[in-house]
């Protein structure tokens, strides 16, 4: 009796895990209980080729399953355009893994993570003030061109010195790392402080790379419990500690630029920083003793979002493109006879050169196409029952568009790991759209900084492309991918030499 219970408990076990909870779902790689498909992740080198090969074999929609919760896969990109942009509001919402940011943050608030009215209101909120600093007042423009301006005495300063060789990324870093504080704090890194933005990023770097571990994934919809796991649990408490030492730097520059300010009216306080912008929305809505959403934790994690996400996306892209620019010098100069063409001058450039530069545009859409530097996009949520390519898919069920697939479609792009600027560029010569790069992804949770990144990339590269020759160092730039939230690039050296014009 007891051999029989014990296998009909295995029978049962089994056909649960195997058949019964995938029963209403699209096809995909079989999940291993608890662990989900962690194990074949990390049979493929990078992410993005597990996705690749899995659209190969299940097609256009496929399942995948981090720990015991599956994930719907969207590769193709008709289908984003219509669930994601068309039907967006039944697909807008964030999986239920509050768990996770409370464990890792403390509260459940802040920008990427949150969905309802919290994040519809706070959204709404970026921005309108991003936009306002973008195109009412310059302020985006002026801050992204000071610090280019900055790197490039810095690069100066170091070339002059004696250096044969420079940390270009470790460079790239600091300037971007500005850029953001500006936008958020209005204060920019110098020599002074510099030590403070070299610690903060050392710990969002580890916190993503640690988060984006196939096994952190599987078990991030259960932090609590897989703390005490072995193995699994040394990495979630990482994770919790980078996360606790991370907003409390946030909160401290947050008091700091409170202190600032309370000798300001707010009501007529011209504000030229998310952070002052975020305190004059919130004395408002108190003196109308209004219900709001403005509370100072809600702006600590509102923070975190803003400068890890604005930070390391926009720093590796910058990286990836240096890289393969020093990999590919023939496209140089290309660059370089284009500047000379339509620039012809040592003055900074700047986005109203932006559009007689095609060849440059070209090289910042490619770079953000082969970089890649999101390969799991934010996975995203049914914000009600909906019906979905046949599938009848419950509210709060996960579901992404992978644009990696969309990225590295030989259909779309051929020889797709080849980086080759050429694809954005019409037979005139002129840059042209490709509806398929999306690397911001699509529809209501695209990235609201979109805007402000394509300017630092452009502003970037135009800007030391116009000023050097960038060659290798003794080691040439590895572009080897991996897993992680963000695929960063390795550091590398560079060379670096005027250009005569």
């Amino acid at each position: 009796m007891f051999t029989f219970l014990v296998t009909l408990l295995f029978i049962a076990f089994w056909t649960y895990h195997l058949w019964w909870k995938r029963r209403n779902l699209p096809p995909g790689p079989v999940p291993l209980p608890f662990v989900g498909n962690s194990l074949q992740f990390k049979k493929f080198q990078s992410t993005e080729a597990a996705y690749i090969a899995w659209r190969k074999e299940y097609g256009d929609i496929f399942t995948f399953w981090l720990g015991d919760r599956p994930v719907i896969g969207v590769c193709s990109y008709d289908l984003m355009v219509e669930y994601f942009q068309k039907q967006g509001e039944k697909f807008e919402d964030r999986p239920p893994d509050r768990e996770l940011h409370e464990f890792t943050r403390g509260y459940f608030k802040g920008l990427v993570h949150v969905y309802g009215p919290l994040w519809k209101t706070q959204r709404r909120f970026a921005l309108h003030v991003l936009r306002d600093f973008g195109l009412g007042k310059d302020l985006m423009e002026r801050r992204i061109l000071e610090e280019c301006e900055s790197l490039l005495a810095n690069l100066e300063e170091e070339r002059t010195s004696g250096e044969k060789e420079i940390p270009i990324t470790c460079e790239i870093d600091r300037a971007i790392g500005s850029v953001i504080n500006s936008v958020l704090f209005g204060y920019r890194y110098t020599k002074e402080n510099i030590q403070e933005f070299e610690d903060l990023k050392q710990r969002a770097q580890v916190f993503l790379r640690t988060m984006g571990l196939p096994i952190v994934m599987f078990s991030r919809f259960h932090p609590k419990f897989y703390q005490n796991v072995p193995i699994v649990g040394r990495y979630i408490k990482l994770c919790q500690r980078l996360g606790y030492h991370m907003l409390d730097f946030f909160v401290q520059r947050i008091k700091e630029h409170m202190k600032e300010l309370e000798n300001e009216d707010m009501e007529t306080l011209e504000a030229n920083d998310l952070v002052a912008a975020f305190l004059k929305e919130k004395a408002r809505l108190d003196r109308l003793n209004e219900p709001h959403y403005f509370s100072l934790e809600q702006l600590n994690v509102f923070c975190f979002d803003i400068w890890v996400a604005g930070q390391e996306t926009t720093s590796n892209t910058l990286g990836w493109g240096i890289a393969y620019l020093v990999l590919n010098p023939e496209l140089q100069k290309k660059i370089h006879e284009e500047l000379d063409r339509v620039i012809g001058n040592e003055r900074m450039i700047t986005i109203a050169d932006r559009a007689e530069l095609n060849y440059v545009q070209a090289v910042c859409h490619e770079t953000q196409r082969l970089a890649n530097l999101v390969p799991s996009n934010v996975i995203h949520a049914t914000t009600e029952d909906v019906n979905f390519e046949g599938y009848h898919l419950k509210k709060a069920q996960s579901i992404t568009p992978l644009i990696s697939c969309l990225l590295y479609d030989e259909k779309i792009f051929p020889e797709p790991f080849k980086f080759d600027p050429t694809r954005f560029l019409d037979s005139e010569g002129k840059v042209q759209k490709v509806k398929e790069l999306i690397p911001f992804s699509i529809g209501k949770r695209q990235c609201l900084g979109e805007n402000m990144a394509r300017m630092e990339l452009f502003l970037f590269v135009a800007n030391l492309t116009h000023r050097y020759h960038i060659l290798p160092g003794a080691e040439l730039p590895d572009i080897s991918r991996h897993h992680a939230i963000t695929v960063h690039i390795k550091d590398f050296n560079v060379k670096i030499v005027p250009r005569d014009r």
